[in-house]
């Protein structure tokens, strides 16, 4: 042993510790490395309330409990957390099973019609990146149809015994309509989608979008999903809208990981500029990176880095830590991702449309009230980051390398 360094083992405080055990699990599969890190980490001080609470507030609690199976790791969960885990990934693939057979039923009478759909996020996209319906939590169906086709698509679902919800207003949402619902087994909803996002935000080209979809053979039947390139870029922008959720995160990494070789990155490069999602593609997939260990190309995240002003501005509103662990206030939260968002579209004009739209086009005192949040949220932030320097003495590596 001479001439040799041994390391001594890293103490993590509980609430470390648990923060680390979830992003060691939010992967379809856990690495050699990753299962002797997680073990290690099990076998020493966790918060288990908090890992817990984290694993439910980012929707993975049914990945963290296969993984921890899948590892032989069980013996070293508390049995209550343990049970609770076995819950939520039962009942996740319960729920996944129904909304499967649902879907089939549904993209069945579709195809019976002539009416091409694309299927978007659900069930459709956990089993094409998980390979298992009980590791991705979903609550609804969205299904892509073109514009001409949308109502004949409401009126096949009616037929199918689908009810729609009061009609929603086109301009808060320019892109679907209310939901449609039918009490099955358990209440079913689909959305019925006529474009990706509000196209004043994402210029999605349509036209472009459904040439490159492709024929997927799923346990659910044949059904059109997006190219792996334009799947990736819609979990960017739904990662966008909320940009705390490990789930999306997930879902990016879990994207590149499968299909590492065969992406076109060039045509995610050119579609993130011309979609006006550069940024937001910037921190999603330096973030899978950091985070989650994904494949990211490194040369792919240098030529989509942002202005200096615009990365100054995102590294101070999101670092490692609050994007694991959410702000508590939900309003502080809430106006946090809307301004977050803001600064990832393409300027600084869909940047203001984003907080108007968030704010209501018919709100009195608009942009009074969003200066106040603005200020409060930098003000919040601050003193935030303030106590966490005091405590810990040292910015995360995360944050640093989110700010460069």
């Amino acid at each position: 042993m001479s001439g040799q360094k041994v390391k001594k083992p890293v103490r993590l405080s509980g609430k470390r510790a648990a923060r680390e055990i979830l992003l060691l699990s939010t992967v379809a599969s856990v690495s050699p490395e990753g299962k002797e890190r997680l073990s290690s980490l099990l076998s020493g001080e966790v918060d288990w309330k908090h890992l817990m609470n984290l694993a439910v507030l980012h929707d993975i609690a049914p990945l963290l409990f296969r993984n921890l199976q899948a590892n032989e790791l069980n013996g070293l969960v508390p049995a209550s957390h343990l049970h609770r885990l076995d819950q939520i990934y039962h009942q996740t693939l319960y729920r996944n099973v129904i909304f499967s057979d649902e879907l089939s039923r549904v993209l069945t009478a579709f195809n019976q019609r002539g009416i091409p759909v694309i299927s978007l996020k659900g069930t459709a996209l956990a089993e094409m990146l998980y390979d298992n319906p009980a590791l991705r939590t979903t609550s609804d169906m969205d299904i892509l149809v073109r514009l001409d086709d949308l109502s004949r698509a409401g009126s096949l679902l009616a037929e199918l015994g689908y009810e729609q919800a009061a009609s929603l207003s086109r301009q808060s949402h320019p892109f679907h309509g209310a939901p449609y619902h039918r009490q099955a087994t358990l209440p079913v909803f689909i959305e019925l989608h006529w474009d990706l996002e509000d196209e004043k935000l994402i210029n999605a080209p349509k036209h472009e979008i459904w040439g490159r979809a492709r024929t997927l053979h799923l346990q659910v039947g044949d059904t059109l999903m997006l190219s792996p390139e334009d799947t990736l870029l819609f979990a960017i922008v739904q990662l966008c809208k909320s940009f705390d959720q490990l789930k999306a995160l997930s879902d990016i990494a879990e994207m590149l990981r499968k299909y590492r070789d065969v992406l076109d990155w060039r045509y995610i490069l050119e579609s993130a500029r011309s979609w006006g999602i550069a940024a937001g593609a910037y921190y999603s997939l330096k973030l899978a990176a950091d985070l989650l260990e994904a494949p990211a190309p490194a040369g792919v995240i240098r030529e989509l880095k942002p202005l200096a002003w615009r990365r100054a501005l995102i590294g101070f509103l999101t670092d490692r830590d609050s994007f694991i662990s959410r702000i508590k206030w939900n309003k502080l939260r809430d106006e946090t991702l809307v301004l977050l968002r803001g600064l990832m579209m393409r300027n600084i004009r869909t940047t203001v449309l984003v907080l108007k739209k968030y704010r209501g086009p018919n709100k009195r005192g608009g942009k009074l009230r969003t200066a106040f949040w603005i200020a409060l949220v930098f003000v919040t932030i601050l003193g935030l980051k303030t106590v966490r320097a005091v405590s810990f003495g040292a910015v995360s590596p995360v944050q640093r390398k989110l700010r460069n």
